[in-house]
């Protein structure tokens, strides 16, 4: 019987079950599958999934893979770190991308847990950390905000539309109105607890105020990049950093054949939300980005890849500040 030294159990989440797949390599490469099952998405079934896999684990290395579906999988992930396994998080178009290569033709939980689980084996996956105590608290904060500044302008433009048709009545207009200024209403009540939050950590908040001599970057700018990127400790390098943030650059040329560049935009949403009015003021009113600016746009046809340039730029300035500690010099060229 041949050694074994890989263990993976591959995971696909639902909103109220997960289905597994528990895969092992022994020394000669060869990958066999030592049991299906779905558990239940609660911590009753996260306690019999750690006991199913108990029972068919082997003194090697063991390591669960799941891919990143929406929140449901945080609970079971926080289980398992807490329980100190080995645990890696992927996002869905790496996986996606993965089962293609594997010319699978069915599509389904079980076989999406088994590719999973193959994936685990086959590449070499990073380890999932849990985000810092404080930045989940600002993530979760920032993210609501973001939501409630797109439903305030969703309504806004609502009542636009309302106040422009004919003989609008009234009472709808009220109530439009009053959702409007309610929507107002969290919107600073949101920031004003980010800003407290901020206030909390004296170190955190002289970082913060660092960062926003930058012109065009604000607190509130600077506190959702640090959210999300979990003071940016998850992006080890600037190329990372770009990347995790979708500001990467995909190019499409095949022999004489040369397709358009644009960003990946596989990356963090939010981040790019962050950044853009940022990016529009810097371009106007910050020094050497306006000129970087006013070079792009006499080369580029459109001037808002100028503004994603700028974002970018932008970006690594604010990582580059950050990491490094100093204050900020205009005329320094950050790498």
């Amino acid at each position: 019987m041949s050694l074994v030294v890989l263990q993976s159990i591959g995971i696909d989440m639902s909103s109220e079950k997960f289905d597994v797949c528990f895969k092992e390599q022994d020394i000669n490469g060869k990958q066999t599958i030592k049991g299906t099952r779905s558990f239940e998405n609660t911590s009753t079934g996260f306690k019999a999934y750690l006991g199913w896999c108990f029972k068919r684990r082997k003194q090697c290395k063991l390591i669960h893979v799941m891919e990143a579906t929406g929140v449901y999988h945080e609970e079971l992930c926080y289980y398992l770190y807490e329980s100190g396994e080995d645990l890696s998080v992927q996002l869905a178009q790496k996986v996606k991308y993965f089962i293609k290569s594997l010319n699978l033709k069915t599509k389904t939980d079980k076989a999406d847990a088994k590719a999973i689980a193959q994936m685990g084996l086959s590449c070499q996956v990073e380890l999932w950390q849990p985000l810092s105590k404080g930045f989940k608290e600002i993530r979760d904060l920032s993210r609501t905000l973001s939501k409630l500044k797109q439903g305030r302008c969703r309504i806004l433009s609502q009542l636009h539309a309302l106040r422009r048709a004919h003989d609008t009545f009234e009472e709808s207009l009220r109530v439009m109105e009053e959702l409007a200024a309610t929507y107002q209403k969290l919107i600073v009540e949101s920031e004003a607890s980010l800003l407290e939050l901020v206030a909390q950590d004296d170190e955190l908040k002289q970082r913060i105020a660092r960062i926003t001599t930058i012109k065009g970057v604000r607190t509130l700018t600077v506190v959702k990049l640090l959210a999300e990127t979990d003071g940016f400790r998850r992006c080890s390098s600037i190329r990372k950093l770009v990347s995790y943030a979708g500001l990467d650059v995909v190019q499409n040329q095949s022999g004489k054949s040369i397709g358009k560049s644009r960003i990946s935009k596989k990356g963090n949403v939010y981040i790019r939300e962050a950044l853009y009015m940022p990016a529009l003021c810097a371009a106007r009113h910050n020094k050497s980005l306006n000129v970087f600016y006013d070079r792009l746009v006499q080369r580029m046809p459109k001037k808002k890849q100028a503004v994603v340039a700028v974002m970018r730029k932008l970006l690594i300035t604010i990582y580059s500040v950050w990491k490094s500690g100093q204050e900020y010099d205009e005329n320094y060229q950050w790498k």
